[in-house]
């Protein structure tokens, strides 16, 4: 019998946890079950993980393992080199949640430009005490994001629907990044003339070796006075201490934070005591929607992998036609 093993905790529809389970055992982890998971993937003929680290040691021991699955889009945790080395297919959830992640990176700068969570609370804690709008708070006379820049770094599937809602708002968009100094739709800068330009940037890249640091104080400093970041993709990428002391000094006006170097975020963070910022719990792809997506794709990869087959999302498809060619 095949075995898919579940390396930490994640969310599928019934329908696609039924048909998983009809290919065969389903084994299941919690992402600190890390003794457990080594043990556990020597019998693994999928491996499917949202954020377990699936490494070298990992990969040693799956001797019968044909495949290996990102709950997401994100495969920073799973070392591509290794499992290319092994002949291992690593396919993602692309265009999964691509929906949902934009609609919360819109949705951040909203509230950076409206504080209408403060607003919420201003008015449940009973602080509004006058009906006339020129005895509110000075914050609450937010910004329109009609007429606004919008900088987005790394124009793909997320970032493209960041772009496109952008537009639907009036909002002008520059791009950066990606694999030709190009875009068909947008106009392409170099990312600090991006940076310098714009009145929001999007962050859209994944994580990968290029992109750690990506955006470091240095480069934080060159956006605009009063501008606005919203990262949604994945830690790593932004120097959160560098962006704290931006928001602190004045500089920046706001910045929106779905994803941190470390997550959960820990106690000795600066963005939780940095003022005007917005941070939510790596939760850009929880909607329903993005959910049965996911799992049809997650359905779709298992059963490709078991039958021996790439499937259509496998991200290490040219590491490993590099590998076959050079035997």
């Amino acid at each position: 019998m095949h075995r898919i093993l579940f390396a930490d905790a994640f969310t599928l529809t019934e329908g696609a946890e039924r048909t998983i389970a009809a290919m065969g055992s389903i084994l299941r982890l919690s992402l600190d079950e890390r003794e457990r998971f080594l043990e556990l993937s020597r019998e693994a003929d999928v491996i499917v993980a949202e954020y377990a680290s699936v490494d070298a040691s990992i990969l040693d021991r799956a001797e019968n393992l044909k495949g290996v699955v990102s709950y997401g889009v994100g495969v920073n945790h799973i070392d591509l080199e290794e499992a290319s080395k092994r002949g291992i297919p690593v396919a993602n959830c692309q265009g999964g949640n691509a929906q949902a992640v934009a609609e919360l990176a819109v949705s951040l700068m909203l509230e950076c430009l409206r504080h209408t969570g403060e607003a919420h609370r201003y008015v449940t804690s009973g602080r509004w005490g006058a009906a006339d709008s020129a005895s509110l708070p000075e914050w609450m006379q937010g910004r329109e994001l009609r007429g606004k820049t919008l900088g987005i770094i790394g124009p793909g599937n997320i970032g493209g629907r960041i772009a496109a809602i952008g537009e639907a708002f009036g909002m002008k968009i520059l791009v950066t990044s990606g694999r030709a100094n190009g875009h068909p739709t947008y106009e392409w800068l170099p990312l600090e003339d991006l940076l310098s330009r714009s009145d929001i940037v999007s962050v859209n890249v994944p994580l990968t070796a290029d992109t750690k640091g990506l955006l470091s104080g240095e480069r934080l400093s060159l956006m605009k006075k009063g501008a606005v970041l919203i990262a949604t993709s994945r830690g790593g990428i932004v120097d959160e201490e560098a962006l704290a002391g931006l928001l602190r000094s004045g500089h920046l006006a706001g910045a929106g934070l779905d994803v941190f170097e470390r997550e959960p975020l820990p106690a000795t963070s600066p963005l939780p005591g940095a003022p005007n910022v917005v941070l939510t719990p790596h939760m850009g792809g929880s909607t329903h929607e993005s959910v049965a997506n996911i799992s049809d794709i997650i359905v779709s990869c298992c059963a490709s992998l078991l039958r021996g087959d790439i499937p259509d999302t496998t991200v290490n498809r040219e590491m490993l036609r590099q590998r076959s060619s050079s035997k």
